[in-house]
């Protein structure tokens, strides 16, 4: 994850993420038949103090700038003020792993999950699309 908010926006910290997604899914599907279990955990906000360095980070003067000023200025505020508690962070993918079957994702934190929840939920974007979508199969 990029510590610095300097030169580009903010973009490659949620493509990151998803880019773990997606090979957590595909590491899920290779190793499935040998009776290893891949867990796909999205915590949210944790009091860890990871944001606690972000007031001394400069930011370059740039488009971006305003963009990642918000940004910053949000995470310094919500420092030490976040919701998730690491422990119980633990203790929840623990339980997770201990299922007999274990969800493919945990999201952790009511904010992530409402958030995780309402992106899956809303689908109107994707079924607008859809005979376009179809359209691309073989007759």
């Amino acid at each position: 994850m990029r510590r610095s908010s300097a030169g580009t926006g903010w973009c490659s910290r949620p493509a990151a993420k998803h880019a773990v997604e997606g090979l957590t899914e595909a590491l899920r599907a290779e190793v499935e038949p040998f009776g290893v279990r891949v867990l796909t955990v999205e915590p949210g906000a944790f009091r860890t103090r990871a944001h606690a360095g972000f007031a001394a980070e400069p930011v370059e003067d740039g488009p971006y700038r305003p963009m990642i000023e918000r940004v910053r200025d949000a995470m310094v505020a919500q420092n030490g003020r976040q919701r998730g508690d690491p422990a119980r962070g633990v203790r929840a993918v623990l339980a997770a792993m201990e299922l007999p079957e274990p969800p493919r994702r945990l999201v952790l934190g009511g904010a992530a999950f409402t958030a995780v929840t309402g992106a899956l939920e809303n689908l109107a974007d994707i079924r607008s699309a859809e005979v376009l979508a179809r359209s691309a199969d073989h007759g």
